[in-house]
């Protein structure tokens, strides 16, 4: 738990479908379900039924206007007949792929139905989203949920409490934030602080479904600096293509002046395309990048957004630093059961760089300890362990095993 994977998100801004949240409600007469998710590199994976069938597991995004799903195959044809395609662009101009539109869907969750549901399909799935995040993800859930119910995020026991709006009032402990909609999505105000630079304030996206905890578009806004110190890498992809840039750290960042971080490790995006523009007429605001769940994850938190506000209360992960892989590569899971990993970036100047690894050599063993025996998690885990701390790890490169040993320090 508490590791966090480079941002996975969709860097596009799609176009809207049709939403129903009025179509979903709880199975019985009641004012809230709990269900339990899985927590996967900060993100928050729930199963859900398509139409009858799965499980299958799908990641909860306030980042995103509507529900997707990543494999076409998880749900019947019928539901596609003369199905309105959504053509996608590469920065080029040329055409990717087309999203299809998926019409009158019936959605289960423990204790919740949807019906006549619309989501935007793939129609091919080059995202790799399983071997990012070391779990079959098969889709995503954006605002259906957040614009029909009340929803709680308890992050520290895994669990989803969904409330009817007419009945919810706040719980004690709690304190509220103001956030503005804008497409169905949530927007909060910030402020922040860089080394040698004044306090400023920003709009970021509130985003789930980005599991850093800060990206910042520092190419649009001369008031956001670019680090002195960082690292340059991948931070995510889409069905556009690689999202490249850099890693750092800002000095503070407080939300409202009632919860302040110190020290936040945060993504500069090169080229990053995204609506900066929010709102219309007198109620315009600029977007400035997006706030993480690797910062939303250190509360319990309450979006409402029906009241435009989320409530949060610190959890047990409020205090905790934040941590940078101190390796310095980057790595998927490859294979049926998800346990076979293979490194796909090496950091420029880094321990792993130093000790000869290389994009695409296989994993075959930490300190001693087959890889198979690790889990997505604890691989992070060990790769942002303490500077000065030795790994032996066993890799094969064209069949053959090298032993490699590499002394983790502090890249950013």
């Amino acid at each position: 738990m508490r590791q966090v994977l480079l941002f996975f998100g969709f860097i596009l801004t799609l176009p809207m479908v049709a939403q129903n949240p009025l179509g979903f409600s709880f199975n019985s007469d009641q004012e809230y379900v709990e269900l339990s998710f899985k927590e996967e590199s900060n993100l928050i994976v729930i199963p859900i039924k398509l139409n009858g069938e799965g499980p299958f597991n799908f990641i909860l995004d306030t980042g995103s206007e509507s529900g997707m799903i990543f494999d076409r195959w998880v749900i019947g044809s019928n539901n596609l007949v003369n199905a309105r395609q959504i053509p996608i662009y590469a920065r080029d101009g040329d055409k990717v792929t087309d999203l299809l539109v998926a019409n009158d869907l019936k959605i289960e969750l423990t204790g919740i139905k949807g019906s006549s549901q619309t989501m935007l399909v793939f129609q091919e799935n080059d995202l790799d989203i399983r071997n990012a995040l070391g779990v079959e993800a098969h889709g995503l859930l954006g605002s259906e949920l957040f614009s029909r119910f009340i929803v709680e995020v308890d992050y520290e026991n895994e669990k989803l409490r969904l409330y009817e709006p007419d009945s919810f009032s706040a719980p004690k402990g709690f304190k509220s934030l103001d956030i503005i909609l804008d497409d169905f999505r949530p927007f909060i105000q910030v402020k922040l602080k860089q080394k040698k630079k004044k306090e400023v304030t920003l709009n970021l996206l509130v985003d789930s479904g980005a599991s850093s905890p800060l990206f910042l578009d520092y190419e649009n806004h001369d008031f956001i600096d670019f680090p002195e110190k960082t690292v340059k890498q991948t931070l995510g992809s889409s069905v556009v293509g690689n999202l490249d840039g850099a890693t750092g750290r800002i000095q503070r960042i407080k939300l409202s002046n009632k919860f302040k971080f110190t020290k936040v490790v945060s993504s500069f995006p090169k080229d990053w395309e995204i609506k900066k523009n929010i709102g219309d007429g007198n109620n315009r605001i600029v977007r400035h990048g997006t706030l993480g769940s690797d910062i939303l994850s250190r509360f319990n938190i309450i979006f409402d957004y029906f009241n435009e506000k989320i409530y949060l209360r610190p959890n047990r992960f409020y205090s905790e630093p934040f941590t940078f892989n101190r390796a310095g590569f980057s790595f998927a899971a490859i294979g049926k059961e998800l346990n076979n990993y293979f490194i796909t970036e090496i950091v420029e100047n880094s321990p792993s760089e130093t000790a000869g690894l290389e994009a695409g050599d296989e994993i075959i063993s930490i300190d001693g300890k087959p890889i198979f025996f690790y889990t997505f998690s604890e691989i992070n885990a060990i790769l942002r362990g303490p500077a000065g701390k030795k790994l032996t790890i066993i890799i094969q490169r064209n069949n053959e095993l090298f032993k490699k040993v590499i002394k983790l320090k502090k890249l950013v």
